[in-house]
């Protein structure tokens, strides 16, 4: 990389750490004399890759930074990044890992990570599963946009599979709150009597929940304690990915 082009490309990570900065402090940044950083800054403005202030004459990213990260985000794969994720957590937990989307108000399985053993709990790609009684398919509805949650409790059919199941729109509601607040779902055996199954929501850069993993297994082993562990290695799961996404958490 030429020495220019290197400049150029710390000077953008120094403004990125700050919200503005002056041309002193750049080249006190870059250990280079005022004039050629002055130099740097205004080859960026007329690209808006810069902004400057015209009454304190500080510098800041401008707009056209925003347009570059949108473009490396939406060529970024969320099935790509989640696989090595979810193998690991298969790894740790011995239990299989799904991702899923929705479509059709179903909760459809687009990427799996099984689990070796006897008594493991699969579910195939392609397959789907009911948006209110699994998992994944409540951590969907509950971190969806309102107008589209809300054309999903209305849409639903709210087939009782088991005595858990949850049964109307007004159950679903309350359980859509507890998610949201709780930040994961649990189907505690809704689908099938003999499996639970912990979900937690993956947030893209733009804070939209398209995805959802959940781990499953047979209720025989997924106890009050596995389901713990489950929780706390699954949403540190999603935080990883959603991280590497571009997510950025509100405060």
């Amino acid at each position: 990389m030429s020495q220019s082009l290197k400049r150029g490309v710390d000077a953008l990570m120094y403004l990125a750490s700050r919200k503005c900065a002056g041309v002193t402090e750049i080249a006190g940044a870059l250990n280079v004399n005022k004039s050629t950083a002055f130099r740097i800054m205004e080859t960026f403005m007329p690209d808006n890759i810069v902004e400057k202030n015209p009454d304190t004459a500080q510098y800041k990213l401008g707009p056209a930074i925003l347009k570059l990260a949108d473009r490396y985000y939406s060529s970024l794969s969320a099935a790509g990044v989640s696989r090595p994720h979810m193998e690991r957590l298969s790894e740790i937990l011995g239990e299989s890992v799904h991702l899923c989307v929705v479509s059709n108000n179903r909760a459809v399985v687009i990427d799996q990570i099984a689990a070796s053993g006897i008594l493991m709990a699969n579910a195939k790609i392609g397959s789907t599963e009911p948006l209110h009684a699994s998992s994944v398919g409540k951590c969907l509805v509950a971190f969806a946009s309102e107008v589209r949650k809300e054309r999903m409790f209305e849409e639903l059919q709210y087939e009782i599979y088991t005595h858990n199941t949850v049964k109307n729109k007004e159950e679903m509601i309350q359980e859509i709150d507890k998610i949201r607040n709780q930040g994961y779902a649990i189907d505690n055996a809704e689908l099938s009597l003999d499996v639970r199954c912990v979900a937690a929501p993956i947030f893209n850069n733009k804070g939209e929940c398209n995805y959802s993993i959940g781990v499953s297994g047979p209720i025989s082993r997924m106890n009050e304690t596995k389901i713990e562990r489950i929780i706390r290695e699954i949403i540190k799961t999603t935080k990883r990915i959603s991280n590497e996404l571009g997510y950025e958490a509100q405060e």
